[in-house]
């Protein structure tokens, strides 16, 4: 993808991109906040990144939206972001914890750590990713990331094996707590098909912005993909979110037009092939249609 600032393809990309801190190695890295200088953004456009992190925020307020959902964070939570999350940030005040970074080679040849990490529901597309925590696991947490970070920082030939062991300690808490908080919170047969619905158009779209699709969804493939009938997904669409599965769809994809018009000098019709138009014509009617600007007005 040409010059995609907001894109961020590796652990690299995005902390320089969020103009932070160096990082520890090309697969994995932690640092404090209180580490960072004071060039860190405090606000981000939406984003995406391939990389996976988590974030002990000990003291501190944010707004954030991560995949689907919007947040406001507080004290003591732990949260969620996987390469496939949409992500945002605004920083309320200033923070104090921990943020954990890696990618999916860092656990590629630790079977255990990969396990927890790819059927972890809090690295999901649609689930939810704060873990509010109480004192004592908050406590108990923080030591946890601490051994994380001082052994990462050591001069052990070793660190970074020890890295994965101490971050499966970290994940196998996670899912204890996550599990602990969300397992209780059933779900009707409606919104589970949302939320399969919502996983689908998301997976898509990332599939989009990594060049591995041809041609954009319909809405039928997408009922066909839940196994029910194309008229029923509208019906229970509109009927929880109040949008047709149209709406949702261009309401999406107009979302990640304006990311690449404001934070990439991609060319109006490269954009338009980018995200499977037939042409940029068609683009930009879609996009005036949706926003009331065409794309080059909007861009200005």
């Amino acid at each position: 993808m040409k010059d995609a600032t907001h894109y961020y393809k590796d652990i690299h990309a995005l902390l320089e991109g969020l103009k932070t801190v160096q990082p520890l190695s090309d697969d994995f890295h932690i640092h404090k906040f209180s580490d960072t200088p004071s060039t860190w953004v405090k606000e981000t456009s939406i984003f995406r990144s391939n990389t996976y992190s988590i974030i002990l925020l000990t003291k501190g307020e944010a707004k954030y939206k991560i995949g689907l959902s919007e947040y406001h964070i507080t004290d003591g939570s732990l949260y969620f972001q996987a390469p496939q999350h949409l992500r945002y940030y605004y920083r309320l005040s200033d923070w104090e914890g921990y943020v954990i970074v890696f990618m999916d080679s860092f656990f590629e040849n630790h079977p255990t750590l990969k396990s927890l990490v790819t059927q972890f529901e809090g690295f999901k597309i649609s689930s939810k990713v704060v873990v509010p925590m109480e004192k004592d696991a908050l406590s108990e947490t923080t030591l946890m990331f601490e051994h994380l970070y001082s052994i990462s920082y050591s001069n052990s030939k070793d660190r970074f094996e020890k890295a994965k062991s101490l971050l499966e300690l970290i994940m196998l808490q996670s899912v204890e707590h996550y599990n602990q908080l969300y397992d209780n919170q059933k779900e009707s047969k409606q919104h589970r098909i949302v939320k399969q619905f919502e996983e689908i158009v998301e997976e898509h779209l990332y599939n989009i912005t990594q060049e591995q699709v041809e041609k954009q969804l319909a809405v039928s493939e997408i009922a066909e993909k839940i196994n029910i009938n194309a008229t029923y997904l509208g019906e229970v669409l509109k009927k929880v979110t109040g949008k047709s599965p149209k709406e949702i769809l261009s309401d999406r994809i107009i979302l990640e037009a304006r990311s690449l018009l404001t934070n990439t000098d991609m060319a109006i019709n490269e954009i338009a092939y980018f995200l499977l138009f037939q042409d940029a014509s068609n683009f930009t009617k879609f996009f005036k249609l949706k926003t009331g600007f065409s794309p080059s007005e909007y861009r200005k």
